[in-house]
């Protein structure tokens, strides 16, 4: 039985993990050949809400750096030799969205994303986002380690 992967999303945050996590993405997109790469930023709404209020030119700044990011990833890939790329760039909590409603939206069947190394008490009091998707996602998860 041969398993191959035609939908991967890659969560990415400009993080060294999400980075290490691209690049592994590249790879497993060019190994399942017309395999599409969705390229995922899930701007978290709550951690700068409260600043908005006060200068609303942070949302738009925070989306310009997302869309910038997302387009140097798909350049890489591109380069790399993966041929169908979709950026996406999300708002809200990054573990509902990388979880429940992108896979189901895009039929993904394998989601990939770093792991930032958190403490137990870091992950206790933020929750880890990559502990989300590995306990809930609907589809296989390959989480990357940097070592």
């Amino acid at each position: 039985m041969t398993l191959t992967y035609k939908n991967i999303l890659v969560a990415v945050d400009g993080s060294n993990e999400a980075e290490l996590a691209f690049q592994r993405a590249i790879q497993v997109a060019i190994n399942n050949k017309g395999a599409k790469l969705y390229i995922v930023h899930v701007i978290d709404t709550r951690s700068f809400a409260m600043y908005e209020s006060y200068d609303r030119s942070i949302a738009k700044r925070v989306v310009e750096l997302a869309e910038d990011m997302l387009s140097k990833f798909e350049n890489n890939a591109l380069q790399a030799g993966v041929s169908e790329i979709h950026k996406i760039i999300e708002y809200g909590s990054p573990k509902q969205m990388i979880v429940k409603e992108l896979p189901q939206k895009h039929n993904i069947d394998l989601i990939i994303c770093g792991i930032s190394g958190m403490g137990g008490v870091e992950r206790f009091l933020l929750g880890s986002v990559s502990e989300g998707i590995v306990r809930y996602a609907p589809c296989d998860v390959l989480v990357i380690r940097n070592m």
